[in-house]
């Protein structure tokens, strides 16, 4: 039994890295060559990781799920941040990047908020997330999306 504890004691941080919701690219025009090459959506999430409560939650509810983990690999996923707090700003350049794409797909500042573009920039479909809203809801919207990206 203490070798089965030990064991997951050792996996769990393995397991736990592989829920968690990271970027597929740093920089919009890498993600823009790889969704052209492999016929994927840009999936861009604008959020305010430290202060906007639905992002916190649309993160930990959603996107660090093992049933998103499991088509995200049919997307290229950028999440966009806007931290307030000091201690968790961007470089310039990180913040100049986000906020060039928050003017052209995010205008009115909405957080979170979902969109999906194709290798042009061109936007093809945004998902919303909202309070309580329950993962199976945004997964199957998700997975709409996605089909919807593959036969075009």
């Amino acid at each position: 039994m203490k070798q089965f504890t030990f064991l997951l004691m050792l996996l769990m941080p393995l397991i736990s890295a592989q829920l968690t919701a990271q970027n597929d690219f740093a920089n919009i025009n890498e993600a823009y060559k790889q969704s052209a090459d492999l016929n994927k959506p840009i999936m861009l999430v604008f959020s305010g990781s430290d202060w906007c409560k639905p992002c916190i939650a649309l993160k930990k509810n959603i996107l660090e799920t093992q049933e998103f983990a499991a088509v995200s690999d049919r997307l290229i996923m950028m999440i966009l941040d806007f931290p307030y707090k000091k201690v968790n700003q961007l470089s310039k350049a990180e913040k100049e990047h986000n906020e060039g794409l928050a003017e052209q797909f995010n205008p009115d500042g909405q957080f979170p908020r979902v969109v999906f573009i194709d290798a042009d920039g061109r936007l093809v479909s945004e998902l919303s997330y909202r309070k309580g809203m329950q993962s199976e809801s945004f997964i199957e919207d998700l997975k709409r999306i996605i089909r919807a990206y593959e036969t075009n």
